[in-house]
């Protein structure tokens, strides 16, 4: 159902849709207060998942990081109101690639800004769980903040029968098998990100061809984050962005 127009608890005007993701629609909104705000609205039979975004919000108070405001409904589907992030999903932002090779040093901020959200989230005993471009917001400068936790959940869940969580694309070894996640699977798909601006291709994109050789320093951080056994992987995002910016000659 079309839901531009629509006005939510009379302070919240919905304008146009931004972002689509397999359980949600985003929606930019301006408020009654003449600020942004991004709502989004679930399908009724998910309602759980706006729920379990919904349980996150205390742990969601970081500058890299999209807060949830409140819950709500839209024409009676559930939704939630976050704050709204300027920009646009990574893909889109770097569309000269290898990112790294174009835009080097915005592409590293984005990276640096994304390791940042995940060491807070990680410090709150949560992992995201789907860390992909689709999550990633990045404004013209590289800076970015990561949105959409309605698959997070707490560091090393377990379930009563394995489960498949995330992106295919951007999964870690350890989720493809349905294991319980840790922070060390959030860095797998920062892995994929940084393989990505470096080489310009998703790891097993069709066409990619043999990786060419390169001497990037940092060619072996991306080797260590895209390590198969989870143990041998890094697990400490902020370290891994202090390693970042160090191999990369920038300050931090």
């Amino acid at each position: 159902m079309p839901l531009a127009g629509t006005l939510v608890e009379g302070r919240y005007r919905l304008v146009r849709p931004v972002g689509h993701g397999a359980s949600s629609v985003v929606y930019f909104a301006v408020g009654t207060d003449g600020l942004p705000y991004a709502v989004k609205v679930f399908p009724a039979e998910l309602m759980a998942r706006a729920e379990r975004e919904l349980s996150h919000s205390p742990a969601l108070t970081h500058a890299r990081i999209t807060p949830v405001l409140t819950r709500t409904e839209v024409q009676g589907l559930p939704a939630l109101v976050l704050g709204f992030a300027r920009g646009r999903v990574l893909f889109d932002r770097y569309t000269r690639r290898p990112a790294l090779t174009q835009e080097r040093r915005a592409f590293l901020l984005t990276l640096a800004h994304v390791l940042e959200a995940l060491g807070h989230l990680h410090a709150q005993g949560i992992v995201h769980r789907d860390v992909k471009p689709e999550n990633i917001i990045v404004d013209t400068d590289g800076s970015a903040k990561v949105v959409d936790f309605d698959l997070s959940g707490p560091i090393n869940e377990a379930f009563s029968t394995p489960l498949r969580i995330g992106t295919a694309a951007f999964q870690s070894p350890e989720a493809v098998r349905g294991e319980p996640l840790g922070p060390e699977s959030d860095l797998y798909g920062v892995g994929v990100l940084l393989h990505w601006g470096m080489y310009g291709a998703l790891l097993d994109e069709e066409g990619a061809g043999p990786l060419p050789e390169t001497r990037d320093p940092l060619e072996g951080l991306r080797r260590t984050l895209l390590e198969p056994d989870r143990f041998a992987r890094p697990s400490r995002a902020l370290d891994v962005r202090r390693q970042l910016l160090s191999l990369a000659s920038l300050p931090y």
